[in-house]
């Protein structure tokens, strides 16, 4: 018999088992680890080569853990694993624990003796405009200044960067567009305009601005399905009544230009990533003049999250 607490049974009697101890005392951080693993890999083959361990000793420490929490965390089935509901709670407490040991080990590193300035491994996420627009100038700066500290950037869309920093995956996460930030705080970070990139000798090449419908009744460059520009071109295309006209889709702004360069179309992509190789790859960029063209992005963290120094200081320096 089960008891959370004294008072669940009437019979004085009856044996007490403290759930809550007993999780406390048999769960640690490498089974945190390993299940985490598991979860992400879908397999307990897979994470146990990614934590360098036997199979066996993965399954035993997995089978150890639901005795302790007295619940199944994980379905096995024949494509590999996945998390039951139960195991989905423990999966979302596990990160948490993690990702706070983390910062608890940067904070103490700043405590050293052989500590000089602030130190810290910061986890970011965000989309392609941030990571080859934005970072590598500001970063450059900010390391300047922080030669201690270690910054892990992650490429993602930018409903995966807001999603990822939801989940605790990442620290902070830059991003643009309308995305669900309820439960985080946002700050603006830095502005980026859009152009049109299309091949010489095209008639677009010529003029010296285009509005979005000029854009219509010309092939487009889809660009990746979940890319914040591309659900705005459909948004716009459907609310003008038109469809977007195409004849290929790709993931990435240099691909955008290099099928505008072979001719297979025009697309859309921020001035920075055109602008200097324009001349060289025998295309054109010209400016959109629509207000959505001038690209605020944001930044953004866990409203409830208590930052790490190294965390909080290139927050605040991206977001100043």
């Amino acid at each position: 018999m089960f008891r959370s607490d004294h008072s669940a049974s009437d019979d004085p009697g009856a044996p007490f088992i403290d759930v809550r101890a007993n999780l406390a005392g048999r769960v640690d951080i490498v089974t945190l680890k390993l299940f985490l693993a598991v979860v992400e890999e879908a397999s307990i083959a897979k994470a146990a080569e990614r934590e360098h361990m036997a199979p066996s000793a993965v399954s035993k420490r997995l089978a150890d853990l639901e005795q302790s929490v007295r619940v199944p965390l994980l379905e096995r089935h024949r494509r590999g694993v996945s998390p039951t509901p139960a195991g989905e709670a423990f999966l979302r407490h596990s990160r948490k624990i993690l990702r706070d040991l983390t910062q608890l080990e940067c904070e103490m590193a700043e405590f050293s003796s052989a500590s000089h300035g602030a130190r810290g491994h910061v986890r970011a996420a965000a989309n392609e405009s941030a990571l080859f627009g934005f970072f590598p100038d500001a970063l450059s700066r900010f390391m300047r200044d922080y030669p201690n500290v270690t910054v892990e950037l992650q490429p993602n869309t930018s409903t995966g960067a807001v999603q990822a920093v939801r989940e605790g995956v990442v620290d902070f996460g830059i991003f643009w567009g309308d995305q669900p930030v309820d439960g985080l705080k946002v700050m603006p970070c830095y502005v980026d305009r859009l152009v049109v990139v299309v091949p010489q000798g095209h008639p677009l090449s010529r003029r010296r601005h285009l509005g979005f419908v000029d854009l219509l009744d010309h092939p487009l460059i889809l660009q990746e399905q979940y890319s914040s520009i591309q659900n705005l071109t459909e948004r716009l295309a459907a609310e003008a009544g038109r469809t977007l006209r195409s004849r290929i889709r790709v993931a990435g702004f240099d691909a955008v230009c290099r099928m505008a360069q072979a001719g297979l179309g025009i697309g859309i992509v921020p001035d920075y990533f055109v602008t200097d190789r324009a001349a060289a790859m025998h295309i054109a960029d010209v400016p959109l003049d629509e207000p959505w063209a001038n690209r605020l992005h944001k930044l953004c963290v866990r409203e409830d999250d208590d930052m790490a120094t190294a965390t909080r200081l290139l927050v605040d320096f991206l977001s100043a």
